[in-house]
């Protein structure tokens, strides 16, 4: 199984690589933004007190200007979750189906461990990337905090990095089972993102929209965001429904994989 984990990292290497520095150029690119908020906090709150408040309540611009509401609206609302699911996303998606699309699969099988071995051992490498990328980007910000002299405890941060993780690991589970019951990583690579992207679009609509209402406890990006954890902390429920979710959805997909009929090209 530590073969096949390595393998999996080996593998997605360059990947990996460039959705790290991408990940650090948008952190980097949006803390340097924030001298010129803060410095202008009272001109800026005026400006965007002077938006329609439809546009405020999608985008929730709670206190803009201090840092928790800063890198909330700028970051982990949208940024690093979209990331976190891009990539542990994509590792899941890939895990089964890119086997198939390459014709590896009557190879990879013919390996002295079970099926099931075979993906937990994926599973793990996913879920270890997306807590990795995570505290690439907690540990970005937390560097950068000092020198655009932004005020956030460590502990929000760490809170929000934690709703980050929890929103990342229910959607690679998604791709896991999606890639489990797809022949192509392509298929399973849009379908979990087409998921990911209507389920925040609804998330963001939903201060608006009031027919969203009976839908949003069923939402995972409700569970994730609306806890504000860079401003609350921890929202402990709402993270343990995501990461519960991702781990049924793991579990679904390595049933499903046992008693795949594997077909190459």
């Amino acid at each position: 199984m530590i073969a096949l984990y390595v393998k999996t990292w080996r593998d997605h290497w360059r990947t990996l690589l460039a959705w790290s520095l991408t990940l650090i150029a948008l952190i980097s690119i949006q803390m340097s933004i924030y001298p010129s908020i803060s410095e202008n906090k009272e001109a800026l709150q005026g400006f965007l007190e002077s938006y329609p408040e439809a546009i405020r309540k999608i985008f929730r611009m709670q206190d803009y200007t201090s840092g928790p509401g800063f890198l909330s609206t700028e970051l982990y609302s949208m940024m690093i979750p979209l990331v976190l699911i891009a990539v542990g996303g994509t590792w899941g998606a890939a895990a089964t189906a890119e086997e198939e699309d390459e014709g590896t699969a009557d190879l990879l099988l013919t390996l002295p461990i079970s099926r099931s071995r075979i993906l937990i051992s994926k599973m793990f490498a996913a879920i270890s990337v997306v807590i990795v990328l995570a505290f690439l980007g907690l540990l970005n910000v937390i560097v950068l905090r000092g020198v655009v002299d932004m005020e956030i405890e460590t502990a929000k941060l760490l809170a929000g990095t934690i709703s980050s993780i929890a929103i990342g690991l229910f959607f690679t589970g998604v791709a896991f089972l999606i890639g489990a019951h797809s022949r192509s990583k392509g298929v399973a690579v849009g379908v979990v993102t087409g998921v990911a992207l209507i389920t925040f679009l609804i998330y963001s609509l939903s201060a608006l929209v009031d027919d969203f209402d009976p839908i949003m406890p069923y939402n995972p990006m409700q569970w994730g965001l609306s806890g504000m954890p860079l401003f609350e902390g921890v929202d402990v429920v709402g993270s343990l429904k995501l990461v519960a979710g991702g781990l049924v959805a793991m579990i679904w997909a390595i049933m499903k994989f046992d008693r795949k009929d594997i077909s190459t090209p």
